[in-house]
C-alpha cells in the first residue's frame, strides 16, 4: 500500500511537472561574441531586497522538497527508481545551480560594476532623505535639503 502511495504520489508529480501548466520558456537570442570595449555580453536584472529574501526562501523549500522526493524515490522498484532518478538528478543540478548563480558574480568585472552600482544606489537613497536625491522631480539636480 505505501509503495503504491508513492509511486501515486511520482506520477502526479511528474504529470504536474510536465503538464502544459508549465510556462512555455523561450531561450533569447543574444550576442555571445566578446568585443573589445564592452567585454563580455550580458543583461542586468534589479532584484528587490525582499524578491531576494522569498527567493531564497523559496529555494530552501525546493531544497527539502527535493530531499524528501529522493527518499521516497529510493524506496520504490529498482525499474520505476532508474527512469526517476534522472529527472531528480537533474532538477537538483538546476536548484545548485540557482543557489550558485545568487552568490556570486559572472566575474571579476561583473562584481566590480555590480559593487559600483549597488554603491550609486545606496547613495542614492541616502540621497532621498537628505534632499539630494532624486525625489519629487528634481531628477539629481542636488540643491541641499527642501525648503
Amino acid at each position: 500500500m505505501r509503495h503504491a502511495a508513492v509511486v501515486i504520489f511520482l506520477c502526479f508529480f511528474l504529470l504536474a511537472t510536465a503538464t502544459p501548466q508549465s510556462p512555455k520558456i523561450e531561450v533569447p537570442q543574444l550576442p555571445t561574441e566578446v568585443n573589445q570595449f564592452g567585454g563580455r555580453p550580458g543583461t542586468f536584472h534589479f532584484v528587490t531586497n525582499e524578491q531576494t529574501m522569498a527567493n531564497a526562501t523559496e529555494l530552501q523549500k525546493a531544497f527539502a522538497s527535493l530531499d524528501a522526493l529522493e527518499r521516497e524515490v529510493s524506496r520504490i522498484s529498482p525499474a520505476v527508481r532508474t527512469r526517476l532518478q534522472p529527472q531528480v538528478e537533474q532538477l537538483r543540478a538546476f536548484a545548485l545551480a540557482v543557489h550558485a548563480q545568487n552568490g556570486t558574480s559572472a566575474g571579476e568585472t561583473a562584481a566590480e560594476v555590480e559593487e559600483r552600482l549597488n554603491a550609486a544606489k545606496g547613495e542614492f537613497m541616502c540621497g532621498a532623505c537628505h534632499g539630494h536625491g532624486m525625489m519629487h522631480g528634481r531628477m539629481g539636480h542636488g540643491g541641499g535639503p527642501r525648503p
